[in-house]
């Protein structure tokens, strides 16, 4: 049809416009999504509330009631020692040790990497992943330990004595959050 703009389409009327039809399964399955949705909405976790950051020792502790806890690093403590690195001769005095020291280096003891916390009585490592772990109500969680035992003896002429031995442990930095429903 010509009209004194130029050529145009000409316009279908209502019927003859080609709409999507909503089918009648359809509908019932969008009002079924939409009532689950809905209905699994009493079942939410609830909002987590910041309460305090912890600094969990080698001493098990335990997620109260009604919290959680989120592990956001591991620090382990580095215990300089003494050992022997060679000599003879007998130093008695020093922690029942027999050994003269001629020379000695400075160790570190520290707790190794792979297992440094225990999760419910597991020994466990929260790896190198990146995402943080969670532990819900009811869990346990404790620091690892390592005992290293130096030797004692004697360099030059006086006798050292190290303590008998020494403890490294790890601390693990958890942040405590309230669940409020």
């Amino acid at each position: 049809m010509a009209t004194r703009w130029g050529n145009r389409c000409r316009m279908g009327t209502v019927h003859e416009l080609q709409y999507p039809r909503i089918h009648h399964s359809t509908m019932k399955y969008f009002a079924l999504f939409t009532l689950l949705f809905v209905g699994f909405q009493g079942f939410a976790q609830g909002n987590l509330q910041f309460n305090q950051v912890l600094l969990i020792d080698n001493n098990t502790a335990t997620v109260p009631a009604g919290k959680v806890w989120k592990i956001e690093n591991i620090v382990y403590e580095a215990v300089p020692y003494f050992q022997a690195s060679s000599g003879s001769g007998s130093c008695a005095p020093c922690n029942g040790s027999s050994q003269l020291w001629t020379s000695y280096t400075t160790q570190t003891c520290q707790v190794p990497s792979t297992n440094p916390m225990t999760i419910n009585g597991i020994k466990a490592s929260a790896g190198n992943t990146g995402s943080p772990l969670w532990l819900p109500a009811g869990s346990t969680l404790a620091g690892e330990t390592k005992t290293c035992t130096p030797n004692a003896g004697s360099y030059g002429n006086s006798c050292i004595c190290p303590p008998p031995s020494v403890t490294a442990k790890t601390y693990i930095s958890v942040i405590e959050f309230n669940i409020i429903p």
